[in-house]
């Protein structure tokens, strides 16, 4: 009787080696895989959220005017989904991978931060003609307005980076612009 308990457990403990093995190679196998995966992700740019792309952007060189941000999907009465259309020229917000607006809530300043990302790649540069054309905008704006913004407006820079089309109002629109060529 003792025997045969004996043999059972020898058994148990040796198929329990046995599977704790086969596991450990398994999971070394995955582990090099993943390691691979991640190499390879590591590779190419991370992607971030439009409104964590202008937050980012922000800390390196701050726009104290710009203390307002709303993205796509913010559907309140002053989101980025309601303005989208009037803001960017009849753009629907789901031709949007993403986007966000950072502005100055007081509205007597023309700083503004502009991010859209197409779903579609192929329309980028139509985005960024969309922001060049909002700069035309805002100087019609503030014209007869604040005239004393329109230097800053005349300054503004639009460019491309990260998969983004980018429209940086402000004093400091040029160093704005470099932060974000920074972010990754």
């Amino acid at each position: 009787m003792i025997t045969r308990v004996l043999k059972t457990v020898c058994a148990v403990c040796t198929a329990a080696c046995l599977i704790t093995a086969l596991g450990s190679c398994s999971d070394t196998s995955s582990s090099g895989e993943s390691d691979k995966e991640n190499t390879a992700s590591s590779d190419t740019s991370v992607q971030i959220t439009a409104e964590d792309y202008i937050k980012k952007a922000l800390e390196q060189q701050p726009d104290p005017l710009l203390d307002t941000t709303t993205a796509k999907g913010d559907t309140s009465e002053y989101g980025f989904d309601n303005y989208c259309k009037k803001l960017y020229g009849g753009l629907e917000p789901d031709e949007l991978e993403d986007g966000a607006i950072s502005y100055a809530s007081s509205g007597g300043n023309a700083d503004e931060i502009s991010l859209l990302k197409a779903k579609d790649s192929s329309m980028q540069q139509e985005l960024t003609q969309l922001l060049k054309n909002r700069i035309d905008v805002r100087h019609h704006d503030f014209e007869g307005y604040k005239p004393e913004e329109l230097e800053k407006i005349d300054k503004s820079r639009v460019f491309e980076a990260n998969g983004y089309s980018i429209l940086v109002i402000s004093d400091d629109a040029e160093k704005i612009e470099e932060a974000f060529k920074k972010v990754r």
